[in-house]
């Protein structure tokens, strides 16, 4: 059980930081889609739409990532 242990509390730590992660990469994808639209590279529409999707994809990972830090045994431990 305690190799079952150590692979349980690892998945759930690279889960966490995943979450926090993929809002840091959605959130700089938005940044560089929006510049690329002001700069009129490419198709404008298609970068536009992508920010606002990245961005979108940012704000679910973000909620994401709160309920993991609440959810997992770490994070509720040092809350008792």
């Amino acid at each position: 059980m305690g190799e079952i242990a150590v692979n349980l509390a690892v998945s759930e730590s690279l889960a966490n930081h995943g979450h926090h992660a993929l809002v840091n990469a959605h959130e700089a994808a938005a940044s560089s889609h929006q510049l690329m639209a002001d700069a009129g590279v490419g198709d404008v529409d298609q970068h536009l739409d992508l920010a606002r999707w990245h961005r979108w994809c940012a704000i679910v990972e973000d909620q994401l990532a709160d309920e993991a830090d609440q959810r997992t045994p770490a994070k509720r431990d040092r809350n008792d």
